[in-house]
């Protein structure tokens, strides 16, 4: 009986069963695509990891590595094989480098050889091409001995050379970020190439600690440390493995507290990232799917309660046949349950396909489609609103009276305020509490929950609209009298009584209120990335080499861009405050500015304001240095010995020489120069002295020293270097090369080759913090000539200075220095091609636009999208289903329009009637949610997150594009209208004059 019931209202059931499967369809890919987010979050943060955030490597000295890794590694499906190996370090006779002896799985596929082959028999070794080792020769390690014991004890054991390798890339994932290599290739000062052997080395050698160099003296035991690499595989790893990640850095840093076991690794940074980003989609995404469940509820409310009416006649009938209550209740919820029934399993599998096509589309390629158990609870929640239109709905039916049911036209029933009240008197709460209040904590101002105001403020102004209409119509039922003809005269009545109308107004007002709330976030927000991107990143493209000196990082970018119009150098100073140092001529050609953010000054304006003194440094060149002073008297007991620091080629850590003690007035002071000085020119940086006190001073230091003369020897004979200008940071007046060794206070004299207060350009509130210079020393603040509220380069408050300059005035580089080359060339691999020819190495490319993606694929931006594409899904069905409750209500009519017609009226009025009756409903929902939507859009385009940490700078527009929420409204009005066009002649064919000689149905 049912299902003859669905197939005589087969029209009616099918759009009531694909109205049911969308809603739970769009409920169940929420929670699909953000598991498959998550995956991308940790993907992604792996991925962009640098080499010792993508995995561990687990050292232990009391063996049983493989043991202890697989325990390590047991439970976690996302790590690849691992690469076993071990190694000792020694010293040798007479050679002041220390050799490392290594054997690591697999090493030969990641050596180049150069002469002869890789060593395949017990304490048969590979040696660099810079290690200075000969095919064939035997080497002696103090701390590697044979493992028999002679009547002396342990000989050293005979290492024979059999291969010689070139040095592989440090950049190589598999020696996993380790220095084994002298970079490139060269010995450098005591470190030396690894040795390679193979495992069954350790079986005939005995390892002593302490061995540096070979005496022949009984040395403590001591054995091979043993390691396995254990790496993320990328590919593998998904968003429900971040708990087994956490536990497994937990357990990495647990071992450390093993005195024998160390397990070295960033994963703790990556967890970090990981975590930042998944929390910023947890809240957001259950927010979407929350407010698209509650669209889903409305239109299942309006679509159920058709269906249920629907059987009104039948009701009655049931009723008359002397069934109870609860009965009829049952029988008139019959059908509904069971399409609903049906509708679960359909719409999930919808969701199931809708989502993967989404990931698919807007996801990295590679992410798998999971179903997680969130989905189909999702999708029974969105089912429950149809239970819940059924069942009041049924009820209202089985307890109207039976002669209100078989009448062709019910009678006109006041639609009562109270449930329209309470539910606006919520939203108005809601929004309040949302915007005005404490829940909005964070400093930003940012709150996820902000997400909830869109549909809030869609529902509010839907509901007004709703209540509006019929009031503003019936305004013009006097104008409808006089002017217009019967359509509008028939259409304005028919809207203002009509029960269909308030409803479809709310559900096309909520969903059309989402849905541009949607577009505009995503416009604005894609706005937002592309704009941090852009200062982010500096310029369109920024190739990362690795450190060099500043000098020859600016003389390869002059050489690799001879015009100046393309490429600048860049060493960026993490701080804070952060430093931006780059020639700014170069950087005003190729760099991201915005005039209206620096008081419309562009950049090449504040370029010709930042260079300082361009007086001569002060080169050094030669084996040997020399120094004269004159000065104080020492005092009796005290020492002074005096200290030059130089910058030295090819190191980008200063270099302090003795010069030697303080004797007498005066003296010559003289010592020898680094080796890298007698190759190429170093620089001399500053004069200090260094105190020793006496066990007892009877006075204090007080000794004042000038500079007379500096010379160089080189080929054995001596060069006076003419005296620079000098100057003393801690006496700006002295300039004569005089400078105070005292304690406290102690003076440094440098040659006058920069400004103090280096001049800049300053971003955010920088005021009067001393800034990190490329030293990282924080000499002092800068002098700001221009103040702008965001910069190339910077993420937070900080300064841009001219490269050249902040070279003269730091001592060094700091490690933590960023080497960078931006250009906005077309080829950047032309450039990159360029910079390797003047001996730079590129690490790595990042674009704008990349930078702008991976924003995009944050937890706030992936939310967004779902918001995105769900709410134009929604938006579509809820037009959808606006005409089709619009043609279902016009055709209960066609009695009424019969009787019309067989009174004289004509069809191009009835025409014009049916049409503005549907156009002036769907629009008026349209418009209400256009309004809605920008509404939501300004209040809340603020405070949503979009990033997982909001950036300090730049300042964001929010910016919503007009086009595609132009683009959005268009369509759905175009789509109404030609759907209101052919709703109308379907209705219009269907009225026939003959059909009032039928008997009631």
């Amino acid at each position: 009986m049912i299902l003859r019931g669905l197939w005589e209202r087969r029209t009616l059931s099918l759009v009531v069963l694909i109205i049911a499967v969308v809603p739970i369809a769009s409920a169940a890919v929420g929670p699909i695509y953000s598991a498959a987010a998550r995956t991308t979050i940790v993907r992604e943060a792996v991925r962009t990891a640098p080499l010792e955030g993508r995995g561990w490597r687990y050292t232990t000295t009391s063996g049983g590595i493989q043991a202890k890794v697989g325990a390590f590694t047991r439970g976690a499906g996302f790590t690849n094989p691992p690469i076993f190996g071990m190694e000792a370090t020694s010293g040798r006779a007479d050679d002041k480098r220390a050799f490392s002896l290594v054997w690591q799985d697999g090493q030969c596929e990641h050596l180049t050889l150069a002469e002869g082959r890789c060593p395949r028999a017990s304490m048969e070794v590979m040696a660099g091409q810079a290690s200075g080792f000969a095919l064939g020769q035997t080497i002696h390690l103090s701390a590697v001995r044979r493992a028999e014991v002679g009547d002396a004890g342990r000989d050293p054991a005979p290492l024979k050379v059999v291969g010689i390798y070139r040095p592989g890339s440090p950049a190589d994932p598999f020696w996993f970020g380790r220095s084994l290599f002298a970079p490139p290739g060269r010995p450098e000062g005591d470190k030396a190439d690894a040795l390679f052997t193979v495992p069954e080395t350790r079986l005939d050698t005995y390892i002593v600690a302490g061995a540096v160099d070979f005496t022949g003296a009984r040395q403590p035991e001591a054995g091979w440390t043993d390691y396995g690499i254990v790496f993320i595989d990328t590919d593998r790893i998904e968003g429900t493995d971040i708990e087994v990640l956490a536990a497994m850095q937990a357990a990495a840093e647990n071992a450390g507290s093993n005195e024998d076991t160390i397990v070295f690794s960033r994963v703790a940074d990556v967890l970090r990232v990981v975590s930042a980003n998944a929390g910023s989609l947890g809240v957001p995404t259950l927010l979407v799917i929350a407010q698209l469940v509650g669209l889903g509820w409305m239109l299942l409310f309006q679509t159920v309660g058709d269906l249920v009416r629907a059987r009104g006649a039948e009701i009655a009938l049931a009723r008359l046949r002397g069934h109870g209550r609860a009965r009829v209740w049952r029988f008139a919820l019959a059908e509904p349950l069971l399409l609903l029934a049906v509708a679960v399993p359909l719409g999930l599998l919808l969701g199931r396909a809708a989502a993967g096509t989404m990931i698919g589309a807007l996801l990295p390629a590679g992410v798998p489609v999971r179903f997680p158990v969130e989905a189909a609870l999702a999708g029974v929640a969105a089912m429950l609103g149809g239970v819940l239109a059924a069942a009041p709905a049924a009820w209202r039916t089985a307890t109207r009276p039976v002669t209100e049911e078989w009448r062709r036209t019910p009678r006109r029933s006041a639609r009562g305020w109270v449930l329209d009240a309470v539910v606006l008197s919520i939203t108005a709460l809601g929004l309040v509490e949302l915007l005005a209040t404490g829940v909005i904590t964070d400093v930003s101002g940012q709150s996820s929950s902000a997400m909830a105001v869109p549909g809030l403020v869609a529902l509010g102004v839907a509901l007004l609209a709703g209540r509006a209409l019929p009031v503003l119509t019936r305004r013009l039922f006097g104008l409808t009298r006089r002017h217009g003809g019967l359509g509008p005269f028939l259409a304005l009545r028919q809207v203002a009584r009509g029960p269909v109308t308030a409803g479809s107004v709310v559900v096309l007002g909520a969903a059309f209120g989402l849905a541009t709330f949607a577009v505009s976030a995503w416009s604005a927000t894609s706005g937002d990335y592309e704009e941090t991107a852009r200062f982010h990143n500096g310029a369109p493209t920024a190739i990362t080499v690795r450190p060099v000196e500043p000098r020859r990082l600016i003389e390869a970018v002059n050489a690799a861009d001879p015009g100046g119009r393309t490429a600048a150098p860049v060493i960026k100073v993490p701080g804070p405050p952060e430093m931006v140092a780059t020639d700014l001529a170069r950087l005003a050609a190729v760099g991201y500015w915005r005039p209206e953010l620096a008081g419309g000054r562009t950049l090449a304006e504040a370029a010709a304001a930042l260079p300082g003194p361009a007086t001569p440094r002060v080169w050094l060149r030669g084996d040997r240095f020399r120094l004269t002073a004159d000065h104080d008297p020492v005092p009796k007991g005290w020492s002074v010995r005096l200290f030059a620091t130089l910058r030295v080629p090819g190191q980008l850590r200063p270099v302090q020489i003795p010069l030697g003690a303080l004797t007498g007035r005066s003296g010559t002071h003289a010592w020898n120069l680094p080796p890298g000085c007698a190759e190429a020119a170093c620089e001399l940086r500053a004069v200090r002295g260094e105190t020793t006190p006496p066990p007892e001073a009877e006075e204090d230091l007080y000794v004042r020293v000038t500079v007379t003369g500096l010379a160089t020897r080189a080929n054995g004979r001596w060069h006076a270097l003419d005296l620079p200008s000098w100057r003393v940071d801690e006496d700006p007046d002295a300039r004569d090369g005089t400078f105070v060794v005292t304690v406290p206070g102690n003076q440094t004299l440098r040659p006058y080759t920069y400004e103090p207060r280096q001049a800049g350009v300053a971003v955010g509130a920088l005021g009067g913090k001393a800034v990190p210079g490329l030293d990282n020393a924080y000499a002092g603040p800068v002098r700001t000539v221009l103040a702008s509220a965001a910069g190339p380069g910077l993420t937070g408050v900080g300064v841009l200075v001219d490269l050249e300059q902040a070279d003269r005035m730091a001592y060094g580089v700091h490690d933590k220095a960023v080497f960078q080359v931006w250009t906005r060339s077309a080829d950047p691999a032309a450039l990159e091609r360029a910079l390797e020819e003047q001996g730079l190495s590129v690490v790595s490319r990042r674009t704008s636009a990349g930078l702008a993606a991976s924003f995009a694929g944050q937890g706030p931006g992936l939310a967004l999208l779902l918001l995105l594409v769900s709410a134009l899904a929604a938006a579509a069905l809820a037009l959808g289903r606006t005409v089709l409750a619009l043609f279902t209500a016009a055709r209960r009519r066609t009695y009424e329009l019969a009787a019309l017609e067989a009174s004289g009226a004509r069809v191009a009025a009835l025409r014009v009637a049916l049409l503005l009756e549907q156009v002036i409903t769907v629009a008026t929902g349209t418009l209400a949610g256009l309004v809605a939507g920008l509404v939501a859009a300004r209040a809340a385009l603020g405070r949503i997150p979009q990033f997982a940490e909001p950036p300090v700078t730049p300042p964001l527009p929010h910016e919503v594009a007009l086009a595609p929420v132009a683009a959005v409204v268009g369509a759905a009005l175009l789509v109404s209208l030609l759907a209101a066009v052919l709703v109308s002649e379907a209705l219009l064919r269907g009225i026939r004059v003959e059909r009032l000689r039928d008997a009631p149905a």
